[in-house]
């Protein structure tokens, strides 16, 4: 916040802040191979899961 606060008093001094909007950095899902194999995989065993515990 700290940081924040002074890149508004550096760059925008006197004006005052109304709403403020946060970016993030993070790639997208669909943009990362990783994350999607994690997500497919995670869902894989919740499915199987599933499936196990409606045979008993």
């Amino acid at each position: 916040m700290a940081k924040r606060d002074e890149h508004r008093n550096t760059f925008h001094p006197g004006m005052i802040p109304i709403a403020e909007v946060f970016e993030s950095n993070a790639k997208p899902i669909a943009k990362d191979p990783a994350a999607l194999r994690m997500w497919a995989i995670i869902a894989a065993l919740c499915l199987l899961a599933w499936i196990i515990q409606q045979a008993r």
